[in-house]
């Protein structure tokens, strides 16, 4: 089960973030306060590793909970789960209706209540009191109707009775106990225990097909419900993990068994109880340490319990500096764990330096990914490949590059766990990747999550701006070879063609060419003369329209050799109705895109709309009758961008081919310029 789409709703600040799509790694940006860690901890809560529960009192949105909390058990986290192969078997083995079962949607209430929906959902048909009241009542009055044939009197009358008052008294139960399967077949038995010969047969059988329809739809309920467990069971956990559980390097012990034992949740409990069981020391060993008695010489049981948990510390420690290592290659660590009479220290060395300090004394950000590591370890059972990472302010404490190294940390740990985490720095977003982002920020209503990479809110956008604009600054001089485009939409999609043509072994652009939006025409003449004047390879890629075409007049004063180094997207194709890229996909993928990203939109052109050929201004000019704002064209491009990002079947190869066509003629530009 891989997680496809969140939602939180009724939790602190968020009334609802409505579904958020997501991937194997995304951030979430926002500045300060705008609900980042509300929405990862809320998240959390729908399978959390610490178990923690959600808390109406504290949790549910303050401005409403007196007049509405106590009115329903109301809805918190939400998760859309993508089945695999044997996820469906497994489902269809327990109920055959999910046989082509191909998603599950889950929501925790605050009660605690998981409640489970499939798509295609099949249909139940519940039993509920009031049929089971009827289906008995009806059967006890045609029993008391009922007449024995010749002879057979005296022999009726006992069963008559027996079976009138066993379903009256199932009738009469009804009213307030719900029907189960296990009462359904008991009445068959009551039914079939006379059926001996063949007058009570012709009596009896007639009452058979009722209690066989509700035995059937019973039985489709049990199915059902533990279907319904079996996903509860094999859901992906949530491991949440913020700033305030760093360990420190002193952990006194009495005071923190006496918090254990007080069932104690905070995040410095939970951050040492992990590492107690990753050395593998229990509580009550722990609660003896140093209670000797002193004074009566050598004690035999107390050596023997120090020497115990001085060989599970340096196991520990051990097993630690290896794991550590292998999983944080910025700098190898080599850890020692101490217990000494009510404390239980940890000490660190590195490879650059052997001499041990505490661990307080090593920077916040390798404390930070200690401390995680270990609830990693203990709370995800080694690091099981099925829990979702959330990660509050990871990089917090970390230096620029070091934030920006934790990029590439990231990309291997989501190859086998989901990466979600949170972030108001803009070296701990990808550039190249900013279809993973999330922004979240605050409105009168509530915090609230946007798709949009670039929203509306100046604060959150800053540093989506300075990621793409510290990403764009790398590529500036350092390579020789360029192609620029026209927008950042531009560079999204074909970026993203170019990734995935090379990834499968097709035409694509060659690996020293990189990709430069130029944030429209009207930056191109400057840009593109201080690129040339620093020996920098160009080629322009360009829409087919006056926009370009007076692109490429103001380029000639500047760049001798211009017209040699343009490609309009029309004589890329080879043909002059396709104008831009939107145009290199077939019209109705673009437009299935469309809908999608603008969620209950019809797009229904009218005859005058259905004669534009260009699909971008048709749309444009749907919107403008229908009263709508002007197309924002990132939205669908973004929808295209996860298609392909995913390997989605849906995306046509058309589009494929068009891209090869097209960044062939890019290439040829630097082919033809090298002789």
């Amino acid at each position: 089960m891989k997680l496809t789409a969140f939602r939180v709703q009724n939790y602190k600040r968020i009334q609802d973030t409505d579904w958020i799509e997501c991937g194997s790694l995304m951030v979430f940006v926002g500045k300060n306060e705008a609900g980042k860690t509300a929405l990862m901890r809320g998240l959390s809560k729908l399978n959390p590793t610490d178990g923690e529960k959600y808390n109406g009192l504290k949790e549910f949105p303050h401005g409403r909970y007196t007049d509405e909390f106590s009115t329903r058990d109301w809805p918190v986290a939400s998760g859309r789960f993508q089945l695999d192969n044997e996820d469906r078997e497994e489902l269809s083995a327990i109920w055959t209706s999910l046989a082509e079962v191909q998603t599950v949607e889950v929501t925790r209430h605050y009660s605690g209540e998981l409640a489970v929906c499939f798509h295609p959902q099949p249909t139940v048909q519940r039993v509920s009191r009031q049929d089971w009241q009827r289906c008995c009542g009806d059967i006890a009055s045609a029993i008391e109707q009922a007449v024995a044939p010749d002879g057979q009197g005296d022999a009726w009358g006992p069963k008559k009775d027996a079976l009138t008052k066993w379903f009256r008294g199932q009738e009469k139960q009804a009213v307030g106990t719900d029907p189960t399967l296990q009462t359904a077949e008991q009445a068959r038995s009551q039914l079939t225990g006379q059926m001996n010969e063949a007058w009570t047969k012709e009596i009896l059988s007639p009452f058979l097909p009722a209690l066989q329809e509700n035995i059937r739809r019973l039985s489709m309920e049990g199915q059902a419900a533990n279907a319904r467990k079996r996903v509860a069971e094999n859901m992906p956990q949530f491991l949440y993990f913020g700033e305030y559980e760093v360990l420190d390097s002193a952990i006194y012990m009495p005071e923190f068994v006496q918090r254990v034992k007080a069932d104690n949740k905070s995040p410095k409990t939970r951050v040492q109880r992990a590492l107690f069981k990753h050395v593998g020391a229990d509580i009550d060993e722990l609660a003896k340490l140093g209670h000797h008695e002193h004074g009566k010489g050598f004690q035999k049981a107390t050596q023997e319990q120090v020497d115990k948990l001085t060989i599970l510390a340096d196991s520990a420690q051990q097993a630690m500096t290896k794991k550590f290592s292998d999983w944080w290659e910025q700098r190898r660590h080599t850890f020692n764990y101490q217990f000494n009479g009510d404390y239980f220290r940890i000490w660190v060395s590195d490879d650059l330096d052997p001499a041990k300090v505490e661990l307080e004394q090593r920077s916040q950000g390798m404390r930070y990914f200690f401390s995680f590591y270990l609830v990693f370890l203990v709370e995800a059972d080694e690091g099981h490949v099925d829990c979702v990472l959330l990660l509050d302010e990871p990089g917090l404490h970390l230096h620029g590059t070091a934030q920006a190294k934790l990029l590439t940390f990231f990309e291997k740990l989501s190859g086998q766990n989901q990466l979600f985490y949170t972030t108001h720095s803009p070296f701990m977003i990808d550039g190249a990747h900013l279809e993973r982002a999330r922004a979240v920020y605050e409105t009168p209503e509530g915090t609230r999550v946007s798709a949009d990479v670039w929203p509306r809110d100046k604060d959150t956008l800053f540093p989506l701006q300075a990621a793409l604009g510290y990403s764009v600054c790398q590529t500036l001089f350092v390579a020789r070879r360029q192609v620029l485009v026209e927008g950042l939409t531009d560079y999204m999609l074909l970026s993203v063609l170019n990734e995935r043509l090379r990834a499968d072994g097709k035409p694509a652009l060659g690996d020293e060419i990189v990709l430069l939006p130029m944030g429209g025409t009207t930056n191109l003449a400057p840009l593109g003369s201080l690129l040339a004047g620093h020996n920098v390879e160009l080629a322009i890629l360009l829409d087919s329209d006056t926009g370009g075409d007076s692109a490429i007049k103001k380029l000639r004063s500047v760049i001798a050799d211009v017209d040699s180094r343009c490609v309009q997207i029309a004589d890329a194709m080879n043909d002059m109705n396709v104008r831009e890229l939107e145009q290199l996909m077939p019209e109705g993928y673009y437009i299935e895109a469309l809908k999608r990203a603008y969620s209950g939109e019809a797009f229904d052109f009218d005859a005058t709309e259905q004669a534009i050929p260009n699909v971008v201004d048709r749309v444009e000019a749907w919107l403008k009758r229908n009263a709508k704002p002007k197309l924002e064209k990132w939205r669908p491009i973004q929808q295209v961008v996860a298609d392909i990002n995913a390997g989605s079947p849906r995306v046509p190869d058309k589009l494929y081919a068009a891209a090869s066509t097209v960044l062939a003629k890019l290439n040829a530009v630097f082919e033809a310029g090298a002789m």
